[in-house]
């Protein structure tokens, strides 16, 4: 399953190629969006970034463009004239005249707005970012101890999106390996001392959950 920094590299991508650029084609193949895509024709993408493994895309319409990449999906931005490739199943495509991304496989979509998104069933119950500048070690640091995640395996509370958002199972085991802790260590019994391993490095700078790759 695509992790955070997968989805943010994904995000950048989609962002560098229509961003500013009038969508041209808005076609979505999916239950239920196909006739309320057209809106999109003619609206320009404003933005394109991830909450933790979510795909966001707005317009300038008010509208934001959800979805999450599940097992299997996957984004590809292409030239525009491009093909979309036969041997896999396209859910959206959005083109400008010169270029554009296509979402393959991921049933997981939807059109929302703006307004509504913080309460959008996903996104309501995710944590911090992992690949936010903003989400600080300290942050981190509280959840840790927080009630709700202390007494909780870390093998099971890393992979908790409602946590921290973004880890999935590769990123765990970088984690635990980086911070010489088990999976099946928990938080209130280890200390305060390691459990500083998890958010702090060998590094002053970086905390190991904020050096998660990115392009960002």
């Amino acid at each position: 399953m695509p992790e955070g920094p997968e989805v943010r590299r994904e995000a950048d991508a989609i962002a560098r190629a229509l961003r500013g650029r009038p969508i041209v084609r808005a076609d979505y193949r999916v239950p239920g969006l196909h006739d309320r895509a057209r809106v999109l024709e003619g609206a320009r993408v404003t933005r394109a970034w991830s909450r933790g493994k979510a795909m966001l895309i707005a317009f300038d319409t008010g509208l934001v463009h959800y979805s999450h990449n599940q097992l299997y999906g996957r984004w590809v931005v292409a030239p525009a004239d491009r093909e979309p490739d036969a041997g896999r199943t396209v859910r959206v495509v959005l083109a400008t005249t010169r270029r554009a991304a296509i979402l393959y496989s991921a049933t997981d979509v939807a059109l929302i707005a703006h307004a509504d998104l913080e309460a959008h069933p996903f996104l309501a119950r995710l944590g911090p970012d992992a690949l936010d500048r903003a989400t600080a070690p300290a942050a981190i640091a509280a959840r840790l101890v927080d009630r709700r995640f202390a007494h909780r395996t870390l093998g099971h509370l890393l992979l908790d999106q409602a946590f921290v958002a973004g880890i999935g199972n590769y990123l765990r085991s970088d984690i635990l390996h980086a911070a010489r802790l088990r999976a099946g260590d928990r938080p209130v019994d280890l200390g305060s001392a390691r459990i500083c391993l998890l958010y702090t490095s060998p590094s002053p700078r970086d905390g190991l959950l904020s050096r998660m790759p990115s392009s960002a």
